[in-house]
């Protein structure tokens, strides 16, 4: 035997463990494809030009969105699985995680066979580099239900809205029309009586009971104006001017003339008025501004103070009625104290119709 020549023994025992390594190979190929298969997030594997690999799909994948294993590689990711209105930035985001960015995603639609839209949270990855190249994971959960309750939801916290904006609307015109008015010509009535009353003791009571009745009528004046922001009829910019007359602080407006879908011009206006309720109450500040500004998208109401900040929408229902109405027009409210001292307040809300 020459030097260095295997033993058939030895041999045989090398490929023998060899055998042994493939069958475990093999073992754990089965493994990850029985997880990818049967776990109902949607996979598929792309490569660096955002190609689906051939029968690179799970099971989920293929069933969602409606294609046989050998029918759903070769093609543009997005050009074929996302929706068009989606495609670019999906692409976009793809691409970014090629060149080395870190895993992209975010809800998204993309489009079955038959063209139906599926809602998906989904995310691209990289994977381990191999022989054939690189290759990146597109994994997806579909959320359409969970965004069809969200829709619901957010249809049902605007109906609530709206129904009690013309709830207190009924409530105003009501207090206006009937108890107000009465209350005017009792008074009228009373202050005829008085200025005919020939004994001076009767003069008096009737002074005094005219003096109640004017505080009276004023009160419920205030209170229909609290209910419903009748000065909306003229607009929010006249209406938010009234606002900051009747502030006990001194307050800028800027404030744009255009008018706005009726409940987008509500929401601004309760903004601001909680906004400066809460500022004469707790802020111990000199001076606020407001400001509403559109950029053909959305409606941005900012209310600054210079005072002792600390505001916070938990505390109390006043801001968390705002959040909720905001958040029923698709908006988003916030609250802050920045760094300079004060309170912020800002909404963003989107403008749901053309301007009328």
């Amino acid at each position: 035997m020459t030097a260095g020549a295997y033993k058939p023994e030895t041999l045989e025992a090398e490929l023998a463990g060899l055998r042994e390594r493939i069958a475990e190979l093999e073992r754990n190929r089965e493994l990850l494809n029985a997880i990818a298969n049967y776990t109902p997030s949607f996979l598929c594997m792309v490569d660096e030009e955002g190609r689906v690999r051939d029968r690179a799909t799970n099971i989920a994948f293929e069933r969602a969105l409606g294609y046989d294993p050998d029918e759903t590689g070769g093609v543009l990711f997005w050009e074929r699985y996302v929706h068009p209105d989606d495609a670019a930035e999906i692409r976009r985001m793809i691409e970014d995680v090629v060149a080395g960015s870190d895993p992209q995603g975010g809800d998204a639609r993309w489009m079955t066979r038959d063209e139906e839209v599926i809602d998906v949270a989904w995310s691209c990855t990289p994977l381990p580099e191999i022989a054939t190249g690189r290759l990146f994971l597109i994994c997806a959960t579909d959320i359409t239900e969970r965004t069809r309750q969200a829709e619901e939801l957010r249809k049902s916290r605007a109906r609530i809205v709206a129904a009690g904006d013309e709830a207190r609307k009924r409530l105003e015109r009501n207090l206006h029309d009937g108890a107000q008015q009465h209350l005017i010509a009792l008074l009228l009535s009373l202050r005829a009586l008085r200025d005919e009353a020939k004994e001076p003791a009767t003069a008096e009571s009737l002074a005094g009971a005219v003096d109640e009745l004017e505080q009276a009528v004023d009160e419920l004046l205030e209170l229909s104006r609290g209910i419903h922001p009748v000065g909306l009829e003229r607009g929010l910019a006249a209406a938010v001017e009234q606002l900051a007359r009747r502030a006990h602080i001194a307050v800028s407006v800027e404030v744009p003339p255009n008018r706005y879908p009726e409940p987008v011009e509500a929401a601004a206006y309760y903004v601001v008025s909680e906004a400066l309720a809460n500022v004469a109450k707790f802020a111990e500040a000199t001076k606020t501004s407001v400001r509403i500004a559109d950029d053909g998208e959305r409606l941005l109401v900012e209310v600054v103070d210079d005072g002792r900040g600390g505001a916070d929408p938990a505390l109390g229902s006043g801001l968390r009625g705002l959040a909720d109405r905001v958040a029923a027009l698709e908006g988003t409210f916030s609250v802050g104290t920045p760094t300079a001292g004060g309170t912020h307040v800002r909404a963003e809300i989107p403008l749901l119709q053309a301007t009328r």
